[in-house]
This record gives structure tokens, C-alpha cells and sequence, in this order.
């Protein structure tokens, strides 16, 4: 049978009709059989799935009936597999009334949705649909097999020939494709390493739970990590084709601490922690020391734990018992003279009389102009005092008693001088009883001192001067030096005067030397004794040296040629003398030779060949920085930093910065591949401010903090740290304290001690002065505002200065080498010290930006005095 029951019109078609009857007759008694065996092996079995055959869609030149014989046929072969219990064979008519006629019409499938329904009307667990098709010669067919629950698939198959009794052989395989039991799925192994070990692991998407090397198949999962105290974490797993190992750290759990005062203005602080306290501060799990304090209330320390959730603690703090009033009595100073002044100098209440003071202990000082000083303790017990205080007088001083002095110069014209004096000396002067020293003198006379006593009365003192005698006139001599070669040059060594044929000198021996170039010098002792000296000299030439050519042969030819370790530049065939040279031959992308060359007795010629460089490896450089417009940087090199840049194998520094971050600077190595590094950038804490209070004595005294860029004033806020403060004033030793500010506010208490009175000492030799315009620098200080690297590198670039004596210009060119490092505009205060050294302080006056960038403008000189470039003095 050929014709496949193919229809045709006419004959043909009728032919397939009948046969396709007697085909359909023999399936039903088949089935009758095989249904009997069926229903008779499915008795006792109730566990098995019911299921049923939707007649088959038909599509292609084939009989219409070709559907319903290949579904019955299909049901018998399903039933010899005892695997489900059949029910009567659908019509598609059923289904069609159930699918959409869309999805029907086009396929002639059922879809799982339109097969769900027809299970849940028919009641059966599943369904086998599928179609007959003919395209050309092959004829197709397919089956499904649906479960109606879930709407899944739980098999397929097709089979195909040419011939239609082929075909209805080949149903039997097609069942069993479609009954053939799924494939296990093929699994892969999950590993997690948890930081801690003891870490709890959960598979939430899956009801299988974790255990190590758990195998899974393909698919994605979530993944719960958890441990009490510390912060859970989920994460999402993909397994795809092969194990997997995940590494999982879990962080310490942090829990906020809220301190809820009462006051609300009380000042909490943690005492055992290193970060200052603030509402809702996240801490992890742990035993914390909590103080809270306000003026007027009692301070309160107290423990608090914090275990696995957060903490609100509720503080009322009680307020401070008011002291007892003192009791005050008056204190009354009767002064002789009345008009005295009185002070207090131990109290801060300015004295009057009946002033009203607390019991204690007082010192009273009690001045008058004319009268001695003095000064009264003063206890105060229970009542009021009365202190009499008379003043003694000052004694008058005595009067000196005066004596005139004369000095009788001869001659009467010589000029008189006291030594040891001010007092400029005329005749007759009046001076009080001591020893002076007078010294007489005047040209062409011998000067004389002598010493004077005066007692008790005038003194006259007859002073002769003698003569000084006339030197005689020295006898000269003419001295000539005769050379040859006669324009050779002749000097007088040691001797200020120039030589000259015939130059005139004195006796004495005399150092002559005779050059000339290309002549060996001479030197020689003229001696010049009773009459004119003629010296001559004939000097040697100098040995000519022979030179030979030297010519460097370099592959490559436009290679560079230097001679090292001598001032001749090279050029081929250069003329040298003999002797041994090194030779230096480079070019870019090539290794450096040196060649050893030795002249002796000829033109030498060397051929030099360079080794080319292998090209290196270049690998892309990526930075993920945390904030994402944080500024990247590659220090120690010229390269701007892209994201991928291209970098050759070696050790990078990567600076990443933004403004309110903390700068991070990293070491990157490059090895044999691509570098990925993730960078996060953390907040600097806000600094914490304390107040600094100065009670100076005397109240009026100039505070100041020495090297702060901070400005003093009473109760002037200031961040912890280590404070130098000076307080001086006019008549008292100036004072410098240290002053450690840590967690609270710091009152220092400072008396300055008065100047004693001493005798104003004989100036000591200045050492010479640098001129006007110049300072010999002694000590750098950089201003507090810049800070980081722009503080180091400031401070680095100008300690170059200290001992140097420089100036404006000097200056300037410091400048520029601050701005291309850091791109800072800095000027300069010059402070000279009574030593003669000055301190230079440096201040930013300009900054081209916070953080390194990129790149910085080029700036000229001009362009950075513009920019707020200068220097002043102080």
C-alpha cells in the first residue's frame, strides 16, 4: 500500500476512503482486546493517573479521518504501559470548544492552558493531544503528553516516513517517547564559606536546606547568611555549569544608643569609646560607659549593655544644692598720707574704703609718690577690720659736689678727650670726685693718656706733647724683566703694584712670572738691593700632542653618540688625543651601550649595534570610586587616569579624593592582566570644640597663641590638641604655657613676674646684616588652612630655605614650584629676630583646587603675582 491514503478527486479518493474504513473496523477490535487487558491490569492499581487522547488535528493532503485513527491507535499503545487509566477518547470538536480558535487554527495544538480546562471538565490527570501533517512525500506526526494540574509538559516525540503504514507502525515508539520518564536534571555542587564558621546558611527559594557541597541543579537562588550579632545578608546565586564557592563575611551587628536627658540640653558623653556620642550613634554589641553632665545638676555616670537591638536610655539628672551664702565684713585701710593708694592683690574686687569682702586671707599694698612702698596681710575672720598703715618717707638724696677740670695742652690746639666718658671735655668742666682718663693728641704729635683723680677740689693737669719723627724717604730702584717671546705676560706675585718695564720699587726681594699660551710658565726671585735690576727670560715652548680621529659607526644610524666623562661633544672622525674614552650610544626604544675606546697610535673607528627593546604588555587600570565623581589620580607620573586606561606592567599609586571625604592613596600592581580596584572614600568625623579661657595677671596682658592660625579671645572655641599660649605685657617676663585641650573646656591661670631693674649692658658685636631686601631665613611655618599632602609638600619644597639668605625673587620661584605641585598660590610673611635671623610664614592666598585633579593650567610668573603672590614684612 503506496498511495498513503492519499486522497486525489475521483477514483483515487474513494480508494483511500475504503481502505481507511477497513483500517478503522480492525483498530476497534484491537482496542476491544486491548482494552479489556487494560482495564483488567488497572483494576487493582488506584494510585495511577488518569488520562485520555484528544483526537488529533490533520493537516496536509490526508484523509479527514487520519486524526481519530492515529489518537485511537495512540490510546492502545498508552494502554499497554499500565502507567495510566484511560478514559474514552476525546473529539477535537471538545477541545476546540475549550481553546482559543487563534492558537487552535494556526497549530492545531493544544496549548497546557486549553489542556488544564479539558482535565478539570473531564476530570483526568492528563492529556495527549498532538497532529498528523503531510508536506510533500514525508508525512508527520506529533504528540504531547500534558499534565492538566500544573500545565507542564511531561513529554513529547515525532515521528516521520513516507508511508502512512510505516507511520501507523511507528505510533507504538511515538507512545513510548511520550510516556519516556524526564531526564534527571544534572546538578552541580554549592560550597559557602562563612566569616564567622558558625554562621547560620538558608536556601530561601528552596525546600531542600543547605548543608556544604549540596548539589543543585541549574537555576538561580537566593542565599541567607545570618549569626546573631552581627548583620544578616541575602544574596543572589546563580548556578549555571559548574560548582560554585561563595565566600561570605558577615559584619558585626551595630544597634543605635539613644540618651534621652533631662535636661534635654545636657551634654552626653561615651567614656569608653573612641567616637564622640550622638543621638541614634550606631555601636556594636558591648558594655559602654555613659556620663551626662549640665552646669547647676549632678553629673551621672552609668553602665550600658547593648546586646541585639537598640538602646533608649531615659536620664533626669538633679540639680545641684545652691551653696550657703557667705557672710561678708568690711575692711577699711587708714592710710598716712590720706591720699595713698591701696590695692588688693590677691582679690579681684577693687579696693574702697568699707569694701565688702568674704573671710580669707588678703595682701593690702599701700603706694605713695615720695614715701616707701609697702605691703600688709590682712586675715578676716568674724567681723569687720581696720588696718592703720603709715607710710616712711623716701630719704632725700645727697647732692654731689662738683670740681672743675683743666688740661694745659702743649701745643694749646691738641684736642682733648675723656675716655670712658659721655661728657664731652672743655676747659674748665665740672665733674663729680672719681678717676678719669684723658687723652691728649694731635697730628704729627705722640698721643698721650694719661689718668686724673679728682678728690675734693679743682684740678689742673700741664700736658707736653712730643714730636713724632720725620721718616726718611725710602730709595727706589727700576726693575726690568726682559722675555722672550717678548709679548709674554709678567706679573709681581704678592705685591700690589703692576708691573712695567722699568717699574720703580723699593729694596726687597720680588716673585716675577712670565706666561705666555703654548709656553711653559716661569717664575723667579728678582732681588732689588743697591741699583736697577735687568732680569731675563727666555721661555719653553710647550710639546704639540698628537691627535687622532675617532668615528662611532651606530645601527641605528640616527642613533645619539656622547663621549662620557669629558666636555667634547662628539661628531664623527672628532680629533683626540691618545688615551682611553668611554662611548656612550642610545637611542629611544633601543638598550644603551657603553663602549670602552682606547687611542694609542692611530684613527680608530667603532662599530656599535643596539639591541631594540621588546614592546612591553599593556593592561586596562579601572578605578570604581565610592562616591562615583570622586577625583582619580595617578601620583609619581604624568598619565592622566581614565577610566580602562592602558598601563604597562608595574607598581602604580592611585590618590582618590573628594571634597568632605577623607584622601585614600593606594599601591596597584599590574601584572599580566586586566586591574578592576573598588575604592570607597570615608567622611572625616566632625570635630568636637572646646573653649580656652586665659586669666592672666596683670588683666590687661596680651594673650596669644603661638603657631595657631587661630586667633585668641576669651573663651575661643578650639578643636582637641596640644595649644603653646604666650601672655606678655610692658614691664613683666612674657610667659609661654602649654595647653592640652581633650573633652572638655580648659581655664589656665597665668602671673606674669615684673622685670627686675638692671644695668643696660655694652652692646655685643652684631654679626653682619643681610641688605636691605634680604633675609637669612631661620625657621619655615606653614598656615593651619593647608593641610594633607598640600601641608607636606609646602613644608617640603620650602625647609630648603632654612640657613639660605634669600629674597623676593627667591621667593617667587619657591612659589611656582608650590603651585605646579599642589596648585596652591601661596604668599610669605618675613618676621627678622634680634638675632638676625628671620621665620618665613607661608599662607594660602589662592587654591586652584580642593582636591588633585587631573590637570593644572600653566601659569607664568607674572600670572602667579596676580593671582596673590607676595611678600611683606613684619
Amino acid at each position: 500500500m503506496t498511495d498513503d491514503l492519499l486522497g486525489r478527486e475521483g477514483v483515487g479518493r474513494e480508494i483511500a476512503r475504503r481502505r481507511f474504513g477497513a483500517l478503522l473496523a480492525l483498530l476497534a477490535l484491537l482496542a476491544l482486546l486491548g482494552g479489556e487487558r487494560v482495564w483488567a491490569t488497572a483494576e487493582p492499581a488506584q494510585e495511577r493517573m488518569t488520562a485520555t487522547v484528544v483526537e488529533f488535528s490533520v493537516r496536509g493532503e490526508l484523509n479527514e479521518q487520519a486524526g481519530a485513527i492515529i489518537a485511537d491507535l495512540m490510546m492502545s499503545a498508552i494502554a499497554n504501559t499500565g502507567r495510566f487509566t484511560l478514559k474514552d477518547r476525546l473529539p477535537l470538536s471538545a477541545a476546540a470548544k475549550i481553546a482559543k480558535a487563534q492558537e487552535l487554527g494556526s497549530t492545531g495544538l493544544l496549548d497546557p492552558k486549553t489542556a488544564a480546562e479539558l482535565g478539570r471538565l473531564y476530570g483526568v490527570d492528563a492529556v495527549v493531544t498532538g497532529g498528523i501533517s503531510k508536506l510533500g512525500d514525508l508525512i508527520t506526526v506529533t504528540a504531547r503528553l500534558i499534565d492538566t494540574k500544573t500545565a507542564s509538559l511531561l513529554g513529547s516525540g515525532q515521528v516521520q516516513d513516507k508511508d502512512i503504514d510505516t507511520i501507523q507502525i511507528k505510533v507504538n515508539d511515538l507512545a513510548a517517547m511520550v510516556m519516556a520518564p524526564p531526564a534527571a536534571p544534572r546538578t552541580y555542587a554549592l560550597t559557602v564559606r562563612s566569616d564567622p564558621a558558625d554562621a547560620g546558611i538558608r536556601l530561601l527559594n528552596h525546600p531542600t536546606p543547605y548543608q556544604p557541597g549540596i548539589r543543585l541543579a541549574v537555576g538561580d537562588y537566593e542565599l541567607e547568611v545570618s549569626k546573631p550579632g552581627y548583620a544578616s545578608r541575602k544574596l543572589p546565586l546563580r548556578i549555571s555549569d559548574r560548582d560554585a564557592v561563595l565566600n561570605v563575611a558577615l559584619e558585626k551587628a551595630r544597634y543605635a544608643l539613644t540618651v534621652r536627658p533631662e535636661p534635654a540640653d545636657a551634654k552626653v558623653r561615651l567614656l569608653n569609646a573612641p567616637v564622640p556620642y550622638q543621638p541614634g550613634i550606631p555601636l556594636p554589641p558591648g558594655h559602654y560607659e555613659i556620663e551626662v553632665a549640665r552646669e547647676g545638676y549632678l553629673a551621672h555616670k552609668f553602665p550600658v549593655q547593648i546586646i541585639d537591638s537598640e538602646v533608649s536610655v531615659p536620664v533626669t539628672l538633679e540639680k545641684t544644692a545652691p551653696p550657703p551664702p557667705v557672710r561678708q565684713y568690711r575692711l577699711t585701710v587708714q592710710t598716712d598720707p590720706p591720699q595713698a593708694t591701696v590695692r588688693l592683690l590677691n582679690a579681684k574686687t577693687p579696693y574702697q574704703p568699707g569694701v565688702m569682702l568674704p573671710p580669707g586671707n588678703y595682701t593690702v599694698a599701700i603706694s605713695q609718690a615720695g614715701y616707701e612702698a609697702t605691703q600688709v596681710a590682712v586675715p578676716i575672720f568674724d567681723s569687720d577690720v581696720t588696718v592703720p598703715v603709715k607710710l616712711a618717707k623716701k630719704p632725700e638724696p645727697p647732692k654731689p659736689t662738683m670740681y672743675r677740670l683743666t688740661v694745659q695742652a702743649d701745643p694749646a690746639d691738641a684736642r682733648v678727650r675723656l675716655r670712658g666718658s659721655k661728657t664731652a671735655y672743655k676747659a674748665g668742666i665740672l665733674l663729680p670726685p672719681g678717676n678719669y682718663t684723658v687723652e691728649i693728641a694731635r697730628t704729627g704729635y705722640e698721643t698721650k693718656q694719661l689718668p686724673v683723680r679728682i678728690a675734693d677740689g679743682d684740678v689742673s693737669v700741664p700736658v707736653s706733647l712730643l714730636k713724632q719723627p720725620e721718616p726718611e724717604p725710602p730709595t727706589l730702584y727700576r726693575l726690568t724683566v726682559q722675555a722672550d717671546p717678548a709679548d709674554a705676560r709678567v706679573r709681581l706675585l704678592g705685591s700690589k703694584i703692576a708691573y712695567r718695564p722699568g717699574v720703580s720699587l723699593p729694596p726687597g726681594g720680588y716673585t716675577v712670572e712670565v706666561s705666555r699660551a703654548g709656553y711653559e710658565t716661569q717664575r723667579l726671585t728678582a732681588r732689588v738691593a743697591g741699583s736697577d735690576v735687568t732680569v731675563p727670560v727666555a721661555l719653553v715652548k710647550q710639546p704639540e700632542p698628537s691627535r687622532y680621529a675617532l668615528t662611532v659607526r651606530p645601527e641605528p644610524a640616527d642613533a645619539q653618540v656622547r663621549l662620557r666623562g669629558t666636555n667634547l661633544p662628539y661628531r664623527p672622525g672628532v680629533s683626540l688625543a691618545p688615551g682611553s674614552y668611554t662611548v656612550d650610544v642610545s637611542k629611544a626604544g633601543y638598550e644603551t651601550r657603553q663602549v670602552s675606546v682606547r687611542i694609542a697610535d692611530g684613527d680608530v673607528t667603532v662599530p656599535v649595534a643596539l639591541v631594540k627593546l621588546p614592546e612591553p604588555s599593556r593592561y586596562a587600570l579601572t578605578v570604581r570610586p565610592e562616591p562615583a565623581d570622586a577625583q582619580v589620580r595617578l601620583r609619581g607620573t604624568r598619565i592622566v587616569y581614565q577610566p580602562g586606561i592602558s598601563l604597562a606592567p608595574g607598581n602604580y599609586t592611585v590618590e582618590v579624593s573628594k571634597i568632605g571625604y577623607e584622601t585614600k592613596q593606594l599601591t596597584v600592581r599590574i601584572a599580566d592582566g586586566e586591574v578592576t580596584v573598588p575604592v570607597a572614600l570615608a567622611k572625616p568625623p566632625e570635630p568636637t570644640q572646646y573653649r580656652l579661657t586665659v586669666r592672666s595677671n596683670p588683666e590687661d596682658a596680651r594673650v596669644r597663641l603661638v603657631n595657631s592660625s587661630y586667633v585668641y579671645r576669651p573663651g575661643v572655641p578650639l578643636p582637641p590638641g596640644h595649644y603653646t599660649v604666650e601672655v606678655s605685657d610692658r614691664g613683666y617676663e612674657s610667659k609661654r604655657v602649654s595647653v592640652r585641650i581633650a573633652d572638655d573646656d580648659v581655664t589656665v591661670p597665668v602671673e606674669l613676674e615684673k622685670l627686675a631693674s638692671a644695668p643696660t649692658p655694652s652692646p655685643a658685636p652684631a654679626s653682619p646684616a643681610p641688605s636691605r631686601g634680604e633675609w637669612r631665613i631661620g625657621s619655615v611655618q606653614v598656615d593651619s588652612s593647608m593641610s594633607g599632602v598640600d601641608r607636606t609638600e609646602v613644608s617640603r619644597i620650602l625647609s630648603g630655605y632654612i640657613g639660605r639668605t634669600v629674597t623676593r625673587d627667591t621667593l617667587l620661584d619657591g612659589a611656582m614650584r608650590v603651585y605646579q605641585a599642589t596648585g596652591v598660590t601661596v604668599s610669605f610673611v618675613v618676621r627678622p629676630g634680634a638675632s638676625g635671623g628671620a621665620a618665613l610664614y607661608a599662607r594660602a592666598a589662592r587654591q586652584a583646587r580642593r582636591t588633585y585633579e587631573s590637570s593644572l593650567s600653566i601659569m607664568s610668573r607674572s600670572q602667579l603675582e596676580n593671582s596673590g603672590f607676595g611678600v611683606s614684612v613684619e
